[in-house]
């Protein structure tokens, strides 16, 4: 009888498990909520911070159960939580959207990418007579000697 009641509740929580997860994902989106901590993430009533939350989207793709990452409440939602979305969504090969007053469109990042490092000087060529030192140096200090 004990076996049967403990399979029984197995059983129980297994789906309990799986609708709740079916409420986080609503036509191959995952749906997302900021926070009001400004730092952390709402999924399903779980609040993540960033590495749990790209843990979690993560699984979800791994398992091909989203194609994209919904962000609720967009207008609610500051630079930095929109930018760790729109990252987590690139780095998983997945689209990210932001819904604003009802309008879903796709999640621009609002944080601006590094600039770019200046390219390396061309190595010099043999043959080539050292370019003379700059103004206030000497010969000595400009070889690096």
């Amino acid at each position: 009888m004990r076996r049967i009641f403990v399979m029984g509740m197995g059983a129980a929580m297994a789906l309990a498990g799986s609708a709740a997860m079916a409420r986080a994902v609503v036509d191959g989106r995952l749906q997302v909520e900021p926070a009001s901590d400004g730092v952390k993430y709402i999924v399903d009533n779980s609040k993540l911070g960033k590495a749990e939350f790209f843990g979690y989207v993560g699984d979800f793709v791994d398992n091909k159960k989203i194609t994209a990452i919904l962000l609720l409440k967009g207008d609610k939602a500051t630079d930095e939580q929109k930018h760790v979305i729109s990252i987590t969504a690139a780095t998983q090969h997945i689209e990210a959207f932001v819904d604003q007053g009802g309008k879903v469109q796709p999640l621009v990042d609002p944080t601006p990418p590094p600039a770019a490092a200046p390219p390396p000087p061309p190595p010099p060529v043999e043959g080539q007579t050292p370019a003379p030192p700059a103004e206030g140096q000497t010969p000595a200090s400009a070889s690096g000697g």
